[in-house]
């Protein structure tokens, strides 16, 4: 893959509860499994062809393929440099070789 696997990440699972409607919503998220991963932001122009106006932060996350990283979806987060991150699309590279994950910067409230 020729990628440089210096980044730690971590994935988060939601932790969910009944809300008083009846609904079930996340009401925290759990730390999980920890990765290295390789660290890409997505680039201006890239944003630009995709068509995208939002100012948020985006990235790609590639991380070497195990069977239990293989469970992670978009239900899932990512926490990346203290920040959490909104897993919007994950792909395998070749055959199981890497799992490389779109995200982008969740940005809290008053920040």
């Amino acid at each position: 893959m020729g990628l440089r696997f210096d980044r730690k990440v971590t994935f988060l699972t939601s932790v969910v509860e009944k809300s008083d409607a009846g609904e079930m919503e996340a009401v925290s998220w759990q730390e999980g499994r920890k990765a290295w991963a390789s660290y890409t932001p997505v680039s201006d122009g890239e944003r630009l062809r995709a068509a995208a106006v939002e100012q948020k932060a985006e990235a790609r996350f590639v991380v070497r393929w195990s069977k239990a990283l293989a469970l992670i979806t978009g239900e899932n987060r990512l926490r990346f440099e203290g920040a959490d991150w909104h897993i919007t699309g994950i792909k395998e590279v070749g055959r199981r070789r890497g799992l490389e994950i779109s995200a982008w910067k969740i940005h809290k409230a008053g920040s």
